[in-house]
């Protein structure tokens, strides 16, 4: 029987997840704002009840309030906004409509807006579509309106509560969209715990998952490299975080067709965990988290350095050897999962040691211009 997350208040897990996506969905929306994109979609199709019992805002009122701040820009440049919550459960699905609506009245009601309020009526500038169905035979369906509207922005948001809605069909197809970002969550050590199990295989290849039993933690990475070799293309972008909550491990997955999705999530995954920008818990064994310092075996005494970061800038020095362009570094770093504000302040670090030799005119001190549309005429070498 599926677990229902609603019922008790959210764990400490749960409200990781639903930060990650408020975050993001804070740094995408003005994006599509700014440019004035005639229409937007977003698709919430694992929505739930709107409310945990505690009354903790969960996936469909975390929008209606990203949403608020944009509502006068989107009168105001005439952008329409379509909004469909989903979910198969009848009683939640009930639930959804009666808190959503009740959440939007209360809105009105503070008159913010000019327009906030029309008699009676509420008169939002963005429409709610509520949906009572299957997941699959529900994404059948909108697949075929996201291939036909393929220059719509839309943000697509899976909170499954297994594993088998994102198979690897739907992965390549969510991936063929132009203009969508997704975030999908993922089970990731029932994966590891049933893999061999018929009803997992039908939707995954356990072939292609090696997990190790002593390294239990890291179970979501290998979900995350999972569905980076299926997809097999090096033109898309596709991002993680690993969530603990007890003992088991899960997980979500981020994709985006452009690398400023990535770069926007990895400035969310890098605030949420200052550490790897991918995790609640010690993955690495990492003394940092932990307060402790460990012995630095290179000679310069104890050292509080965690170990995706030394093996980055391991292999950072090893690629600016036969690379001179930032450029390269911004997709380097994204590819990693290290945020470009995270790789700015290793390169400074790396300049620190004389590791790094520059060159070029204009360059401000401590300055890298790891922007990927405003490449400054800056070559970064190592020594």
């Amino acid at each position: 029987m599926t677990k229902d997350i609603h019922a008790k208040p959210f764990d400490e897990g749960t409200k990781i997840k639903l930060e990650l996506f408020k975050l993001y969905l804070r740094q995408w929306l003005p994006v599509f704002v700014k440019r004035k994109d005639k229409r937007i979609e977003i698709f919430d199709f694992f929505a739930g009840e709107g409310y945990d019992s505690g009354g903790n805002p969960g996936s469909p009122i975390i929008i209606l309030d990203e949403l608020k701040p944009y509502c006068e820009q989107f009168k105001i440049n005439q952008i329409e906004v379509n909004l469909a919550f989903n979910d198969a459960n009848k009683r939640k699905f009930n639930l959804l409509q009666n808190n959503a609506t009740n959440k939007l009245v209360v809105c009105a009601e503070q008159k913010k807006y000019g327009f906030c309020k029309n008699a009676n009526e509420l008169n939002c500038p963005f429409t709610i579509q509520y949906l009572n169905e299957d997941f699959n035979t529900l994404f059948v369906k909108e697949f075929n309106h996201f291939h036909k509207t393929q220059a719509t922005p839309r943000f697509l948001f899976i909170d499954q509560y297994g594993i088998k809605h994102v198979n690897q069909t739907v992965f390549k197809q969510l991936a063929s969209l132009k203009q969508t970002d997704f975030l999908f969550f993922i089970a990731s050590s029932h994966i590891m715990r049933f893999k061999e199990q018929p009803e997992f295989q039908r939707y995954i290849n356990s072939e292609k998952l090696d997990f190790s039993e002593k390294q239990p933690a890291h179970c979501h990475r290998i979900i995350f490299n999972y569905y980076k070799s299926i997809l097999g293309r090096k033109d898309y972008f596709l991002g993680q975080f690993s969530i603990k909550k007890d003992s088991n491990f899960y997980g979500v997955i981020f994709g985006s067709n452009h690398h400023l999705g990535l770069k926007k999530f990895l400035d969310v995954a890098w605030k949420i965990d200052p550490h790897t920008g991918e995790t609640n818990h010690d993955i690495d064994d990492d003394p940092i988290r932990t307060g402790q310092t460990t012995l630095d075996f290179f000679g310069t005494g104890t050292t509080n350095k965690v170990k995706k970061l030394a093996g980055f800038e391991n292999e950072l020095l090893l690629f600016l050897k036969s690379q001179q362009s930032n450029r390269n570094i911004y997709t380097f770093a994204l590819e990693k999962g290290i945020s470009i504000s995270k790789t700015n302040s290793i390169l400074n670090e790396l300049e620190s040691q004389d590791k790094l030799k520059f060159f070029g005119d204009n360059r401000q001190k401590g300055g890298f211009y790891l922007d990927y549309d405003h490449e400054k005429k800056i070559m970064i070498q190592a020594k």
